[in-house]
Parts: C-alpha cells; sequence; structure tokens
C-alpha cells in the first residue's frame, strides 16, 4: 500500500475553481498572443515550420525557469494555505 498524499483534501470547491479559472485565462492569453505573433511572421514570409520541432527541456535557462515558476506562483497560488 502506497503512502500518497491527497492533495485535495483540505481544498475547497471555491479556490479549485480560482486554479481552473486562472489556468483557464492564462491558456487563452498565451493562444491569442501566439496566433497572433504567428500571422504577423507569417505575413512577413517567415517559414514557421520550425515552431513544430521538439524542443529540448534541458535547454532551459535560468531566465526560462525563473519565468515558469513565476508562472506556477501566480497559478497555484489559491491552493497555499
Amino acid at each position: 500500500m502506497r503512502n500518497e498524499f491527497d492533495y485535495l483534501a483540505d481544498l475547497s470547491k471555491t479556490d479549485l475553481m480560482r486554479v481552473t479559472i486562472a489556468l483557464a485565462m492564462e491558456t487563452y492569453a498565451l493562444a491569442d498572443r501566439l496566433r497572433g505573433l504567428e500571422e504577423i511572421l507569417a505575413a512577413r514570409g517567415i517559414d514557421l515550420s520550425a515552431l513544430d520541432a521538439p524542443a529540448d527541456p534541458a535547454a532551459f535557462d535560468e531566465a526560462r525557469r525563473a519565468r515558469r515558476d513565476a508562472f506556477a506562483e501566480r497559478v497555484l497560488r489559491p491552493l497555499l494555505p
């Protein structure tokens, strides 16, 4: 029998909805901005096919890690005690 932590035991539905809404807002904002950027680049004749190539997670530098951590903090804040 594994001893698993129950992450949801002490969370209210309101906290879970705050996280869900924050993620939805972030996702929409990113998708909208990316669409706009791709439209601008394509209109200027830039080949975007390289965007579909796999990215190496090990390539993350310190600035990217900091942005990732800031994102996680912003979105998951409602889950913190």
